[in-house]
């Protein structure tokens, strides 16, 4: 594929050539995770509904934070509330911070009679019924309480990025993760060195794409191509050949530049735009696609992922407080809703990605500024 465009030194001025009008970037995003501790991969293992439930899983994330536990000695219920406290780890030892937590009412609606627990070590919270116990993670009840918790109490740092894509045969991520080296590494290093910390497993179904074409750049260069030249690759970035295997091996190539996570050893410092590229990115530019973007999300865990690279968003560096709050809002729906648009906003990355150098195009996106790069050159100022 030719560069989309491209940038000559003529004497002191810059004269642009621009191939297309247009050019496009792959979107890749995937359904919210699935939640694992290490034991439940094991169980996963046993229990073949959990599997199967979880066949399609073909990225995974390692990640860490200081351990959560619940207090086994002081809680109630209330209306088919939980009221208790969590034990949070902070720079001065441990401190209780209260939650509630609604029973799911299918459990209870049906008046079966039952009681609550506490495991003994308070990773668990446990429904117990004549004939049953239902147990639920604290993970989980993180994710659905309300609780004086800050981000930085809730926040995972993302430790390792994998895939688990059969080639000849169905492999999931939890196939994958039962017979894998770092992960089995990454244990032993927490229990010998971060004792107080727990591991959480994240995994994701990727595969779901979309396409964003921009006419953004130095508009007063003329396009060379001619009006066939423009429909073809017009065709050729709107129904990019790319199979699912080649756009999980995208995601997972993207997020871990995105967040160079310290147990990966590849990819960490890939420059998606350097001449030599990668067999995946060139796949990419084959379709007359020049941009990458990977989306993931962690709103349904209601933990914010992070490394010392990408931390998580600022929403009162985006948003004034007005605004985060609602105040011009004058509906209760419509501050529900916006409510929920933030907080997905506030649990998701963008892992941004030019895949042609700046010297081979002015801009891409309408000026939307790439992973290590700087402002752009205003245009519209000459």
């Amino acid at each position: 594929m030719k560069n989309l465009c491209s940038t000559a030194k003529n004497g002191s001025e810059k004269a642009t050539q621009r191939l297309f009008s247009a050019e496009g970037s792959l979107h890749i995003y995937s359904n919210l995770p699935t939640v694992l501790t290490p034991a439940e991969l094991y169980q996963a293992k046993e229990n073949s509904l959990l599997k199967n439930a979880l066949n399609n899983c073909n990225i995974y994330i390692i990640a860490t934070r200081k351990r959560i536990l619940i207090d086994p000695n002081h809680f109630f219920e209330k209306e088919g509330i939980f009221f208790g406290d969590f034990w949070v780890q902070k720079p001065d030892g441990f401190e209780a911070v209260p939650f509630q937590w609604a029973i799911p009412k299918n459990l209870i609606e049906k008046n079966i009679p039952y009681k609550l627990s506490v495991s003994p070590a308070g990773t668990h919270l446990f429904v117990v019924f004549d004939d049953k116990n239902i147990s639920f993670p604290v993970h989980l009840i993180v994710s659905q309480c309300k609780s004086f918790l800050i981000d930085r109490d809730t926040d995972l740092d993302v430790l390792y990025i994998g895939q688990a894509i059969g080639k000849s045969k169905v492999r999931s991520a939890v196939d994958r993760l039962l017979n894998h080296s770092t992960f089995q590494r990454i244990l032993c290093d927490m229990v010998t060195f971060d004792p107080q910390s727990e591991i959480l497993l994240l995994l994701y179904q990727f595969g779901q794409s979309k396409m964003f074409i921009s006419t953004g750049g130095d508009m007063n260069a003329e396009p060379l191509a001619s009006a066939d030249e423009e429909r073809a690759h017009l065709k050729r970035m709107s129904n990019p050949k790319l199979t699912r295997h080649s756009q999980i091996a995208l995601a997972e190539a993207g997020l871990i530049r995105y967040f160079q996570p310290c147990y990966n050893t590849q990819l960490k410092s890939s420059d998606f735009s350097n001449r030599k590229k990668i067999k995946i990115i060139e796949k990419l530019l084959t379709q007359d696609l020049t941009g990458l973007i990977v989306e993931i999300c962690t709103a349904n865990v209601n933990s914010r992922l992070r490394t010392d690279v990408a931390p998580p968003v600022d929403m009162n560096a985006r948003f004034d407080s007005d605004v985060l709050n609602g105040t011009r809002l004058e509906s209760t729906a419509d501050k529900l809703e916006w409510a929920a648009e933030l907080h997905a906003m506030a649990h998701s990355h963008f892992a941004n990605f030019p895949l042609t150098t700046s010297e081979e195009r002015d801009t891409f996106m309408h000026g939307m500024v790439w992973c290590g790069e700087t402002e752009r050159e205003d245009f519209m100022k000459a």
